[in-house]
C-alpha cells in the first residue's frame, strides 16, 4: 500500500495561512469569555479543555451563566462560536501538518519515508477526538451541566492527550527534519520562495495578533461597567 501523497508547497501555504487567520477569528471570540466567580474574570479554552476534575468543568459553566443575563448570552455566543471556528481550525491545521509530513515522508528512505507517511495518517485520529471534544462541549453548555462520571472525565483526558500530542509530535519531527535538510543543503531553490510566503504570513499574524490583544483589557472593563 502507497502511504505518500505528493503536495507542492503552494498548498501548503494555504492550508498554514487559513489556520492562522481562523486563530485569529478565534482570539477574537475568547476576549468574550467571562465568567462570574466573586468577581468579573476571564478564562480561555484550554480551561474546557483540560480542566482539573469534572467538579471543575461544571463549576466553570455555571460561573458563566452566574453573569447578568445579557453577558451570559454574550458569552456563551462567543463560546460556541469559536467552536464552530474550530472545526475550520481543525481541519485547516491538521491538513498543513498532514502536507508537512508527506513532504518531509517523500524526501526520506528508508524507516523515515514510512515513519512521517504514518504521521501524516495518524492525524486523522487528531481530527476525530477533536471534532468528539467540540460535541462534549457543546452538550456541556447550559445552564444546568450535570458533572460526568470518572470514566467519561478519563476518556474526555485521552481525547485531549491524543488530540494535542500526536499532532505537536508531528509537527515537531518535521520542523526538526526540515531544520536537518536546510543544514545538509538538501533543499530546493524553489522552495525559499515558499518559505518566504510562510513567513509574511507569520508576520502579518504576529501584527494582528498584537492589535487584537490591546482591546483584551476593554472588554473586561466594559464587562464590569454593564455588570455594575
Amino acid at each position: 500500500m502507497h502511504l505518500v501523497i505528493y503536495f507542492n508547497w503552494m498548498l501548503f501555504c494555504i492550508t498554514f495561512g487559513l489556520m492562522l487567520l481562523i486563530s485569529i477569528l478565534m482570539g477574537l471570540q475568547s476576549k468574550n469569555f467571562f465568567k462570574m466567580h466573586m468577581v468579573v474574570t476571564k478564562f480561555s479554552m484550554l480551561d474546557l479543555e483540560f480542566p482539573a476534575s469534572a467538579l471543575e468543568l461544571v463549576t466553570l459553566i455555571n460561573d458563566i451563566f452566574k453573569l447578568p443575563e445579557t453577558l451570559v448570552k454574550k458569552t456563551i455566543k462567543a463560546l460556541k462560536t469559536q467552536l464552530w471556528l474550530d472545526f475550520l481550525f481543525m481541519l485547516a491545521g491538521y491538513a498543513s501538518i498532514f502536507i508537512l509530513c508527506m513532504k518531509v515522508s517523500a524526501k526520506m528512505v528508508s524507516f523515515g519515508h514510512g515513519f512521517f507517511a504514518v504521521l501524516a495518517w495518524v492525524q486523522i485520529i487528531s481530527l476525530v477526538c477533536n471534532v468528539i471534544e467540540n460535541i462534549y462541549l457543546f452538550y456541556k453548555l447550559h445552564p444546568d451541566p450535570v458533572m460526568s462520571k470518572p470514566v467519561i472525565e478519563k476518556l474526555y483526558l485521552m481525547l485531549e492527550i491524543c488530540k494535542w500530542g500526536i499532532a505537536l509530535i508531528a509537527a515537531v519531527c518535521c520542523v526538526a527534519a526540515l531544520f536537518y535538510f536546510w543544514l545538509r543543503g538538501i533543499y530546493s531553490s524553489d522552495s525559499l520562495y515558499y518559505l518566504l510566503i510562510v513567513i509574511a504570513e507569520i508576520t502579518v499574524f504576529l501584527v494582528l495578533k498584537k492589535i487584537t490583544t490591546k482591546t483584551e483589557q476593554h472588554c473586561l472593563e466594559e464587562f464590569q461597567q454593564n455588570i455594575q
